[in-house]
């Protein structure tokens, strides 16, 4: 009796069967896959917390974009510069028809100035209610599943509708620079790399020419004395009088 047994075992071991009951082997199986989901499951919680800490670092250096009116030609030329360090920027338009505009803001502390220029003298704008601006949802937006190099950063395609427009427009985000460095479209999930602005006078689209990172200096967030912090309320008053008082 035990030597047959012994070599009915050793028979169903030649023929490839198992000595543990069925119960055990599908048990077995059950826990070998339940654990290669586990690991999958944490490897993909791994990836995805470290793109999230990646979107959200923040940017020190300078954007520079070229800005074209695209619903008609027009001969203007235009140029916007960004300076940014963590939270404090700097932007700088360039028209070849207006000439310069510069605007500073302080994100972490919610404060923005206008810089403008005239005869009279200096004008510090606060602006502060532009930071609330893109809080109005004027505009959806929707990931690709397309990807293509601009300036030498991998940009991801997301289709945009803004109010403004009829159509949605292909904007080209980086994901691992915050929106807000753009200071415009602050909801997308990276920094727009194209990207489209309807406005009284035209639909104008932006192109990210190059990036570099690096460490402005702090003279650089900041203006002089001789600029005077008024209202909106308040310049427009001052530059509508100011005409009148030179007659």
């Amino acid at each position: 009796g035990d030597v047959a047994q012994l070599a009915r075992a050793l028979d169903w071991q030649s023929r490839g069967r198992r000595f543990e009951p069925d119960l055990l082997h599908k048990l077995k199986m059950i826990m070998d896959k339940g654990f290669r989901l586990i690991f999958f499951l944490i490897l993909c919680l791994f990836f995805t917390q470290k793109f999230l800490s990646q979107k959200n670092l923040p940017f020190s250096g300078e954007l520079i974009y070229s800005i074209e009116r695209v619903d008609q030609k027009d001969t203007v030329r235009a140029e916007m510069f960004i300076y940014a360090r963590d939270s404090l920027i700097r932007v700088v338009n360039f028209n070849s028809e207006s000439g310069k505009q510069e605007l500073i803001k302080h994100l972490r502390l919610g404060k923005s100035y206008l810089l403008i220029e005239t005869p009279k003298e200096k004008f510090a704008i606060r602006t502060n209610e532009h930071l609330e601006k893109d809080k109005m949802k004027n505009y959806t937006f929707e990931n690709k599943a397309s990807f293509k190099i601009i300036a030498g950063k991998l940009a991801r395609k997301v289709k945009v509708k803004q109010a403004q427009t009829k159509n949605q427009l292909s904007f080209w985000i980086h994901k691992k620079i915050d929106a807000k460095y753009a200071n415009v479209f602050m909801d997308l999930p990276g920094l727009p790399l194209i990207y489209y602005v309807p406005t009284d006078h035209g639909l104008y689209k932006y192109k990210l020419k190059s990036i570099k990172k690096s460490t402005p200096p702090m003279q650089l967030f900041s203006f002089g004395k001789e600029y005077k912090i008024v209202t909106f309320d308040e310049f427009y008053k001052e530059f509508i009088d100011f005409p009148e008082s030179h007659d």
